[in-house]
């Protein structure tokens, strides 16, 4: 007997027909898992594919970590990371060379133990390490007791002369402060050389050319303590450091002593009588006899003003530069022609030209200014990437005369000191072509530099400062009184008074600064041009009076 569900409306047809549509059913069905079964498989083998790429990934990028780690701890970092990406190439460009030296090292290593020597040595390099890293230095070799150094290279920085040039006054500074048994001598020189990766199988990035070999005598004949640099170095660093032309021949003769103290009687007598062919002819013979022939030549030319018929004062003319380049010009070793030689002898203080500040003035705020306990060598660092030396120190303790002037407390004064003198320091995140800028900046980099300033409350942050006022001025410090600045758009009174403080002695500082594109301008320039953003709306007015009733009139200490 067949089953009910057999059969539909009782016809064997029909069933046959449920028979068919079942089976194909089943068929389609199979057919669908054995296709899911083969894509499974196709999925699987990729899965493994893909996971078998990702650990020889792994592998790969653990080797590339511990290369570059090895790299780091041989060459400089920097270096070592443009050689990884592939980014170092042969080629000529400006730098500036350093080598330093110890004097007596070799008399001190013969008469000592070898783990004492290398114990001092090492303490000598860990101090000067930092330095030259701080200011972008490429330690080039170790030398014994000698280091090579580039500036401007493997990173073409635009100022590295004066990067050099600072980075040579801070290791002597630091040399006197730790107290070696040894002094160091340092010569720089700049131009052009051939910089790359130099070896086959062992390789080191370095320089070759002239003026590396220049560098080096330089350091050779310089005197323990000293900075001796060539006339390119001179001629890039002299708007910030006082540099001093070198004469072939020390102060050392009893006759120099003569003539020097005649110098300084013949200055006076000057002074008080006034210019005459006679006082400067003698002048100029006493220079001469100093071997100090610049000087001498000048003083010659005065004098033909006053006496154009005197053969005796054109002979000595004639004289004076028929020897100038065996007075005031040195034989290196290895050089055919003789060279000029400069020796650095500190930075000059913005605060101090007297050009800028009446002398009243900054004589009145000395105390205040010896108080100042900031990370000074940190903000000279990043000055110097765009030749900006000085400007955090002026803005500083102008900005602190002017909080005076609206007689704010003394806590808050201290801090708007404290803000003027970091407040730019975000633009060590500025790449510094764009810092060097000489031609005008687009509207992308505008926006781009104008970041800095959250930069710079950033980076105060992560050197330890906590004070919300603090950080409010530097924040703020690019408002404009009408609302027109930035980064929030503050309007008058609710920019911080701190802020609008720093904004016009931070503007007033830049105007009268050398700049890349510019040499600084005259105060009265300066001033005429803050009037004229005062009337446009960028400054507080109030602040701006007294700015110029600081720098204008204010000539007597209180």
């Amino acid at each position: 007997m067949r089953p009910e569900w057999f059969t539909v409306g009782g016809t064997v047809a029909s069933t046959l027909i449920m028979i068919v549509i079942w089976g194909g059913f089943l068929v389609l069905t199979s057919v669908g898992i054995g296709s899911m079964q083969e894509k499974l498989a196709k999925g699987f083998e990729e899965t493994h594919r893909l996971y078998e790429e990702l650990k020889r990934s792994r592998v790969t990028e653990e080797m590339k970590e511990k290369v570059e780690k090895t790299l780091y701890t041989t060459m400089d970092p920097v270096v070592a990371k443009l050689a990884t990406e592939g980014k170092l190439r042969i080629e000529k460009r400006e730098i500036s060379i350093m080598f330093c030296d110890l004097t007596g090292f070799t008399t001190y290593s013969d008469q000592n133990p070898p783990d004492i020597v290398l114990d001092e040595l090492n303490r000598f390099i860990g101090h000067v390490e930092p330095v030259i890293e701080l200011f972008r230095g490429h330690i080039d070799k170790y030398m014994g007791d000698g280091v090579m150094v580039e500036f401007g290279a493997p990173v073409d920085y635009a100022q590295h002369a004066l990067m050099a040039v600072i980075a040579a006054l801070k290791m002597q500074q630091k040399m006197k402060e730790i107290g070696l048994p040894w002094k160091l001598r340092i010569g720089i020189a700049t131009g052009y050389t051939i910089v790359g990766m130099m070896g086959v199988h062992r390789q080191a990035y370095s320089a070759i050319g002239d003026r590396v070999n220049v560098a080096k005598r330089l350091e050779e004949i310089c005197e323990p303590e000293k900075i001796y640099v060539d006339e390119f170095t001179y001629k890039l660093v002299e708007p910030f450091a006082h540099i001093v032309k070198l004469r072939n021949m020390g102060y050392s003769r009893q006759s120099d002593k003569n003539l020097l103290e005649e110098l300084v009687v013949l200055e006076a007598t000057m002074a008080e009588e006034g210019e005459s062919a006679d006082f400067l002819f003698e002048m100029g013979k006493a220079h001469f006899g100093l071997h100090d022939a610049s000087a001498a030549i000048a003083c010659f030319e005065r004098a033909l003003i006053l006496d154009p018929d005197s053969t005796e004062i054109r002979l000595a003319y004639a004289d004076a530069n028929l020897r100038k380049d065996e007075f005031e010009k040195f034989q290196l070793k290895g050089k055919l022609h003789k060279i000029a030689v400069y020796e650095v002898k500190g930075m000059k203080s913005r605060w101090d030209d007297h050009a800028i500040i009446p002398p009243a003035v900054s004589e009145k705020y000395r105390a205040i200014e010896a108080s100042i306990n900031l990370p000074f060598d940190l903000v000279l660092a990043v000055e110097s990437l765009d030749g900006s030396v000085g400007r955090g120190h002026l803005v500083g303790m102008l900005s602190y005369v002017l909080a005076d002037r609206l007689n704010l407390n003394e806590e808050l004064k201290m801090i708007i000191l404290q803000a003027g003198y970091m407040q730019d320091i975000g633009k060590e995140a500025i790449p510094h072509y764009i810092l060097n800028r000489q031609a005008s900046l687009t509207d992308h980099e505008i926006k781009f530099v104008e970041k800095y300033v959250l930069e710079s409350v950033a980076s105060l942050k992560r050197l330890g400062y906590t004070n919300e006022q603090f950080f409010e001025i530097v924040k703020h410090h690019r408002e404009l009184w009408n609302g027109t600045g930035y980064p929030d758009g503050l309007k008058g009174e609710e920019i911080p008074i701190g802020a609008r403080i720093t904004a016009v002695a931070g503007d007033f500082s830049a105007m009268t600064s050398w700049r890349p594109y510019r040499g600084p301008w005259d105060v009265r320039l300066a001033l005429n041009e803050i009037k004229k953003n005062t009337e446009k709306g960028y400054y507080d007015p109030q602040i701006v009076d007294l700015l110029f009733e600081i720098l204008r009139f204010d000539t007597t200490p209180t």
